[in-house]
Formats: structure tokens, sequence, C-alpha cells
């Protein structure tokens, strides 16, 4: 017969590693009302009862803010027509990271979005021509970064910019330049398992460059996870896994020149997953009793495990008891087996963590007795 007991659970949070606020039987949520800067720091709840002890993720808890822009002077910039050029915005600082991007905005107030195959926007917020037409000339707007928040519906805008284009006075066929580099993502680049990625090829030339993808030399075909954007300009590569590492060469062509390349090596890092979670174990007196965890990771992940809460080196002796990396076996197991253990993997990419406990049902000549007297007996002999 397994013993089966309703045991009220206490909880505890602890901050930056310190008890926070402890509550009794009932809820353990942790509520926080008009946050203060002094609120930020590291979150971690704890279950708490008779039998041991469950542990929460940590939670980082952050202020969000979006900080204005320190210059929003009027500014006028020349440019020749046909040339390559670029706007930088030195962003304020925020949290989130805040969204770089570039308006137009007439001399109303009014707003609207950049929308041409020749401007291109990089991740740090730079705006890239990659030829200036007559277009591009500042009539009755301003050129202007702002930022926002992506999880608010709060903006901030920077200085106006006025762009005056000199018209050439050369012949079409005098005004066309080869395809050459502006913009890309660095050579050797990174990305995470499960997030998203954006390479760049961003190139000057006129006629505007048509770009090409391939990955290992052979051409890359889109799908409702890899799509170009930005006109071919980037590759968004969303749900990253392993598959996507190697080689990504773009090139670059006008009908000018050489046919531009350049080649970004990509390489998936991983915080650790579970390929086999550990599971409750629920067992009779007298079974070998065993729990098993796999995780996998890049780079690969350390597993460790926890006994009630703690380092299983901090646990009680027990010569039944067997521990490797990837499991724990107790033989002849017996109430006093019956703990919270959990499975820790970790890298220096992050953690994963989960808890189970090893049940184990009385013994016969215990049945006769009241569970929470064994358990407190348990408890004693611990």
């Amino acid at each position: 017969m397994l013993v089966n007991l309703i045991l009220e659970y206490r909880y505890k949070w602890t901050k930056n590693g310190k008890l926070f606020k402890s509550f009794p039987a009932g809820s353990g949520s942790l509520e926080i009302f008009t946050p203060q800067d002094d609120d930020e720091g590291q979150y971690q709840c704890y279950a708490v009862n008779e039998l041991g002890i469950a542990t929460s993720n940590s939670v980082f808890v952050k202020k969000v803010e979006l900080n204005d822009f320190q210059d929003t002077e009027i500014i006028a910039m020349t440019i020749n027509e046909g040339d390559s050029f670029y706007l930088t915005c030195t962003a304020p600082e925020g949290w989130p990271k805040p969204i770089v991007s570039w308006i137009l905005q007439d001399y109303i107030g009014n707003i609207k979005n950049i929308n041409d195959s020749r401007i291109t926007i990089d991740p740090e917020g730079t705006l890239w021509f990659s030829n200036v037409t007559q277009e591009d000339l500042s009539n009755d707007f301003y050129y202007r970064c702002m930022t926002t928040l992506p999880i608010r519906s709060e903006f901030k805008l920077g200085t106006k910019i006025l762009l005056n284009v000199v018209p050439t006075k050369s012949s079409n066929s005098q005004n066309k330049r080869e395809p050459v580099i502006q913009y890309v993502t660095n050579q050797n680049e990174v990305a995470y398992r499960g997030k998203t990625a954006e390479l760049f090829c961003i190139f000057s030339g006129t006629p505007l460059p048509e770009v090409t993808w391939s990955k290992d030399g052979e051409a890359i075909k889109t799908s409702d996870r890899v799509t170009y954007r930005n006109y071919g300009k980037s590759l968004r590569i969303n749900n990253i896994d392993f598959n996507d590492e190697g080689v990504h060469t773009c090139e670059a062509s006008n009908g000018v020149g050489r046919i531009a390349s350049y080649s970004i090596n990509l390489k998936i890092m991983s915080e650790p997953f579970f390929t086999v979670e550990p599971e409750i174990v629920n067992a009779e007196a007298g079974q070998d009793v065993k729990i098993h965890c796999e995780a996998h990771g890049e780079p690969k992940p350390d597993i460790k495990w926890t006994y009630n809460g703690n380092s299983i080196l901090e646990a009680p002796y027990n010569p039944r008891r067997e521990i490797t990396k990837n499991s724990i076996l107790i033989r002849d197991a017996n109430i006093y087996d019956i703990a919270n253990y959990g499975c820790n993997a970790t890298n220096t990419i992050g953690y994963i963590y989960k808890d189970v406990y090893i049940n184990v049902s009385a013994a016969k000549d215990e049945t006769s007795r009241p569970p929470i007297e064994i358990f407190r007996e348990v408890l004693t002999e611990k």
C-alpha cells in the first residue's frame, strides 16, 4: 500500500540569495505593486513541507524604462546623387533593449515609415542608402531616429535631419557603380537554439544590387521558418536548430563589375534542454527505484543532483544509494528513502532544472501506525 498524505506547503521567497518573504500554508504568489528601482533583483521560490523542499527557477525582475534622446536639434547634411550614404543613431538606453527604427516626419509632425528597396536599417540602428536619388531630398520632411519598447506603446524621437541631394551632371553610364559592402554580419556569428537570427549583407551600388543567399554551397530555399527580409539584404531564421549551423554566403550583383560576395560562419549554441526528464517514482517497500536524467546543449551541460533543495553531496549517507551523472539508484527502498530529488543541467549559456519525488509505501509492520508518525521518525532519523 502506498502512503498517501496531504501535507500543507509553506512558501518562502529569496531575493539575491537572501530570505525576502515567507508565506504560511496556502498561496505563495509574490506581488510587487508600483515597482521601484530597489525592487530589481533575482527572485526564487521554495515550497516546503515535512517531506522536503521544491525549488522554482529563478526570476530576474527589472524595471521597464525608456530614456530620452540627449540631442534633438535640427541637422542639415549634403550628399551627391548616386553616392552611398548612411545616418547613425545614438539611441538612449532602456529596458528591455529598445527597438531602433527610422521614420519620416513632415513639418506638421505627421509620421510615416521608410519603405524603399535602396534604404536599410542594420541591427545597430544605422540607416544605409545603397545609392542616393532625388527622392531622398528633404523637401517637406525630416529623417528621425525612433526608439520603442517591445512590451508597451511608448516611443522617443531623436535629431531632425534634413538631407540635401546635389544632382549629378554625369551621364547614366558614368553614374553606374559596382556592388561594394556597406554593412555585413560578423564573419563568425553565434546564434542560439530556439531563438531567431538575422544575417545581414547590405551592399551599395548603382543600379541597386540584387542579393542571393546560399548555405554550404547550396542555394537556400525559403520557408515559413527561413525568410528573406529587407528586399533580400537580410536572411532571417526562426526557431534556430543545430542543422542551421554552417557557412552562409551572400552574393550581390547589378551588372556592373564583379559579383561581390561575403561569407558568415554561423555556429549554434544552446542552453541545456532535457532529452530524458526525471519522473516521479511511486514504489513499494523492498523495490529498487531509479530516477534518470539526460540533457543536451552546446557547450555540453554538466548535470548535478539535489536532495530536498540542497546539493546531493549534503544528503545523509545511504549505502543503498548509487549516484551517477545521469541517474540515482536506491536498492531495497523503504520509507526512509522518501525525498525530493532535483536534476540541474548547467552550461555557460544557462540551466534547466526539474525536481521529482520518490514515494515509497510503508512496510507491512508499519501499516497499522499513522503515516505522519512514520514520517516524523524519518525526519528525526535524518
